[in-house]
């Protein structure tokens, strides 16, 4: 991951980065329950790894401005952890944050085309928990329980059912709050989201068509004595396929900053949105500006100086919808008016 420059007067910690290994994607065997353990640097510390048997992963990140934060999520900023750790939920009404007028240009509206990619008739499966290594996840979102593995604005089995995406299909954090359908020949199935990254750079069996699941999430359609699953990419037993659909997310999507005090710098991380996010931009002196996307999932605009609060932010989808908001410079998750409109 190569840094981004930061204002003048703003200290920059040591980053320190391991990349998880993979549990089941690094031995190179075909669904043995392996005992293979391996570690090595990467950028923010990717996420999930493949898990087999006894295999073991491990990662930690730094991250800069006020604090350390530690984990696959971990990147420029102060902590990723700061207010709420919940996800968004409930329906009705729309409502304004406390700083002014939000809008949604989707909400309510006729449903749009699905803009996903296409579906994968070949991949395969591994698993893994978040005691392999994983402090945190790629996609930056809050881990809000361990033993059962649970993470936050996941919709699936209690927040239980979520994944790491192979690092092609990650596309530097663009797959991240992404849901999948994974589906077995023998006609099971699972629902789950994108919330890590299985980093082909450690993990040779994270290669396109891949994904590493929450362990709770593989023992809906595969034992853990299995291990690797998909015959037609490398796996001993059971064809597998997945496709991307709509999160079934009904609250707001939400925003939060990365450093809940800093006027000078600033990142922006999207949660709780039924489609994949495809732009963030910041209305500054008038000017709508696109903000770059981390490969920890953040957005930052320039040098991450958005002038003063509150911030007028914008998110498109990948099926063009919008939604907006104003931003406080403070704590926690800042609702938008709405949902991205559905797609079908």
């Amino acid at each position: 991951m190569k840094l981004g420059s930061m204002p003048k007067g703003i200290l920059w910690p040591l980053v320190s980065l391991i990349a998880l290994g993979v549990a089941g994607c690094s031995d190179g065997g075909g669904g043995d329950a392996g005992s293979a353990e391996s570690a090595s640097s990467a950028a923010g510390g990717p996420g999930g790894a493949g898990a087999v048997g006894a295999s073991a992963s491990a990662g930690t990140g730094a991250g800069g401005g006020d604090g350390v934060t530690t984990g696959a999520g971990a990147g420029p900023g102060s902590s990723t952890t700061t207010g709420s750790t919940s996800s968004t939920s409930g329906g009705g009404e729309p409502s304004a944050t406390s700083t002014g007028a939000t809008t949604s240009t989707g909400t309510g509206s006729e449903p749009v085309s699905c803009d996903y990619p296409a579906e994968y008739a070949n991949g395969s499966i591994t698993f893994y928990t978040l005691d392999m290594g994983s402090t945190e996840v790629n996609c930056s979102y809050p881990i809000v329980g361990r033993n059962p593995d649970v993470v936050g604005h996941v919709p699936f089995g209690g927040g239980q059912y979520f994944a790491a995406m192979n690092t092609t299909d990650y596309d530097a954090a663009a797959m991240c709050g992404a849901c999948v359908e994974v589906s077995r020949d023998d006609g099971r199935k699972v629902q789950a989201m994108v919330v890590d990254q299985c980093p082909i750079a450690t993990n040779p069996k994270c290669t396109a068509g891949h994904i590493d699941l929450s362990k709770n999430a593989f023992l809906k359609i595969g034992e853990e004595r299995e291990g690797y699953l998909g015959t037609t990419h490398g796996g001993a037993a059971g064809k597998i396929s997945w496709r991307y659909i709509p999160c079934p997310t009904t609250g707001a999507v939400s925003f939060r900053l990365k450093d809940a005090s800093n006027k000078y710098w600033n990142e922006i991380l999207v949660e709780g949105h039924a489609h994949p996010i495809e732009k963030l931009e910041v209305e500054i002196n008038g000017t709508w500006q696109t903000a770059t996307r981390q490969s920890y999932n953040y957005f930052v605009v320039g040098d991450g100086n958005m002038g003063n609060a509150p911030y007028h932010v914008r998110a498109t989808d990948i099926n063009g919808s919008t939604v907006e908001a104003m931003l406080d410079l403070k704590a926690g998750n800042q609702p938008a008016s709405g949902q991205f409109a559905a797609c079908n």
